[in-house]
């Protein structure tokens, strides 16, 4: 039996938070890069600071994130067969990482670091927290 399909109102929540997803990665990022070069020299080229993000273990925490913006664009892509039931799994699976306040795994152990560090990252923490439907 096919799920039901996402939600007009799912859909557009997911949409999203989803952009804000993004716009915290790169501030966390940017956070991170700056670590990163106060310990080792600044970083060459955008292909340097590519394969760092993507291979070094000081950006490794930020996995989590790239990987829920990715699984939301899977579910919102306009020919996935994601479901309602999927859109809500990924709802809750945010709230659970990101919402908790908890700081029980790596990554929400970093990412609490990075709200209480820094005030752009927090405001931004704050917007998403604030999104409508969450």
């Amino acid at each position: 039996m096919p799920s039901e399909p996402i939600s007009p109102a799912t859909r557009d929540l997911l949409r999203n938070l989803r952009n804000l997803l993004l716009d915290q990665h790169k501030l966390l990022l940017d956070r991170e890069r700056a670590n990163y070069e106060a310990v080792h020299g600044p970083v060459g080229s955008p292909g340097q600071y590519l394969n760092l993000v993507l291979g070094h273990p000081h950006f490794a925490w930020l996995k989590n994130l790239s990987t829920l913006v990715v699984e939301i664009d899977e579910a919102l892509f306009r020919k996935s067969t994601a479901g309602e039931s999927e859109a809500q799994a990924l709802l809750a699976q945010f709230r659970a990482v990101l919402l908790s306040g908890g700081a029980g795994t790596a990554f929400q152990a970093c990412y609490q670091s990075a709200v209480s560090g820094s005030a752009e990252v927090a405001a931004m923490h704050r917007r998403i927290a604030e999104l409508p439907g969450l």
